[in-house]
């Protein structure tokens, strides 16, 4: 068995230590990898703006990191901590319950005024809902 000098968990844009020429990375114009390779760069780095993450080879996906990085955190510094609202009190929002408005009768039509007749009135004996 044998032991790679760099951890997979390492960050491949951490300076190799001196003397260490650190893992070669080969690749080819063209690379028919680089899709998935850009998503798994994307899934282990969030903290990055995924458009400039790009690049032909692997080198130049990977080198396009730091940049991708720095915009984020450039945007997120100018935005502020999440979840901080704009300045100022938050807006008051009524709770309901607010007494009813006033119905002008002449403006309803005559299905609603004898909508709200009907129900207004007793109902007749022996009727379901009314006195037995």
């Amino acid at each position: 068995m044998t032991t790679d000098a760099v951890s997979p968990l390492a960050d491949p844009l951490d300076p190799a230590p001196p003397g260490d020429a650190g893992p070669e990375i080969v690749t080819r114009e063209g690379d028919d990898d680089l899709p998935a390779v850009r998503a798994l760069i994307l899934a282990a780095y969030p903290d990055v703006v995924p458009d400039l993450v790009a690049g032909t080879t692997v080198a130049d996906l990977l080198a396009s990191v730091e940049g991708a990085r720095a915009a984020y955190a450039a945007v997120a510094a100018r935005i502020g901590p999440a979840g901080e609202g704009p300045a100022g009190p938050p807006v008051a929002i009524p709770g309901g319950g607010g007494a009813p408005l006033p119905v002008d009768p002449d403006r309803l039509p005559a299905s609603e005024k004898i909508r709200r007749g009907l129900r207004a009135m007793p109902a007749a004996p022996g009727a379901p809902g009314g006195p037995r």
